[in-house]
């Protein structure tokens, strides 16, 4: 079983990553105020992992300040590319993991020179947000129990 260690909300374009001991996540729409989040779109909640982020700061020999991802949420103990095509609850909040987030040209900017080569193949995880809830940091994430109907994405 996994946990959320931090949650980011960007409000703007471009804007800086806040980070947030709870948000607010809406239904079919994803982290209240935040810019990415769109409602009936794919992608409305993005995730990856500490481990990740850890292993691409020494892949650049420095670190990766909070937020700089672009993630909404960071999460440790749990692979979340072994969760794609399932339903996810971090916490109150139940998702869909639809894809793989892979790092833009952004991560340029955000991270540093190189960060979007290092970060090729573990950028994370879009989302659709099936049960919106309050997310908090600690929330433990637990994949949902197959079901023969219904299993798929709504």
């Amino acid at each position: 079983m996994g946990e959320v260690v931090s949650i980011h909300l960007v409000r703007s374009r471009h804007g800086a990553a806040e980070s947030l001991e709870r948000a607010r996540v809406l239904i079919n729409d994803g982290l209240e105020g935040d810019w990415r989040s769109h409602r009936n779109r794919s992608g409305q909640l993005t995730l990856i992992e500490a481990e990740a982020l850890e292993e691409v700061a020494r892949r650049l020999g420095r670190p990766v300040p909070a937020g700089a991802s672009r993630r909404q949420a960071v999460v440790r103990g749990i692979n979340l590319n072994e969760l794609l095509g399932r339903r996810v609850r971090l916490g109150a909040v139940r998702v869909f993991v639809e894809t793989p987030c892979d790092p833009c040209s952004r991560m340029e900017a955000t991270i540093g020179a190189g960060a979007q080569a290092a970060m090729k193949g573990c950028g994370g995880v879009r989302c659709h947000v099936l049960v919106g809830g309050e997310l908090c940091v600690g929330d433990p994430i637990v994949e949902e129990a197959f079901q023969e109907f219904g299993a798929m994405r709504p």
